[in-house]
């Protein structure tokens, strides 16, 4: 494979994992956003659940059983909603974050493919250059 052919293989490899990457970081924008929604919306649901108050009306021992339940229920929504939710977006970002890198990575390896394609137009005199740079793309690629 010429040094040609070599380098339209590497841009359309480096334009395809770029745009999978840009589509996995905007999906889980998608996702974190959707779960910050969600966790709103079961916090409005954990303030409604408390309500009404039983006052002084609610006596007895149903009226305990029945305010333990609405505790225990309480307590369990608010720790998925702190804890499990706040975990998950703390993944979702470390992956968001690492995704970013990758892009950076690959935004780096298009800066060396139009390095080495300003080589090739350069003939002969560039040739070692553009081989070596070739090299060093193919092994950050492959």
């Amino acid at each position: 494979m010429g040094a040609s052919a070599t380098l339209k293989a590497i841009s359309r490899t480096l334009a395809h994992q770029s745009a999978a990457v840009d589509d996995q970081i905007d999906r889980l924008k998608r996702a974190n956003r959707k779960l910050g929604q969600e966790q709103a919306a079961g916090m409005h649901a954990l303030r409604i659940l408390t309500k009404p108050e039983l006052g002084s009306d609610w006596t007895g021992s149903k009226a305990r059983t029945f305010q333990k339940k609405r505790d225990v229920a309480q307590d369990k929504l608010r720790a998925k909603l702190t804890t499990s939710v706040d975990s998950y977006q703390q993944r979702i970002e470390a992956k968001i974050h690492e995704l970013q890198l990758k892009r950076d990575f690959l935004a780096g390896t298009r800066a060396m493919a139009y390095e080495a394609s300003d080589l090739l137009h350069k003939g002969e005199k560039a040739a070692d250059t553009l081989e070596h740079k070739l090299s060093k793309i193919k092994g950050r690629l492959f």
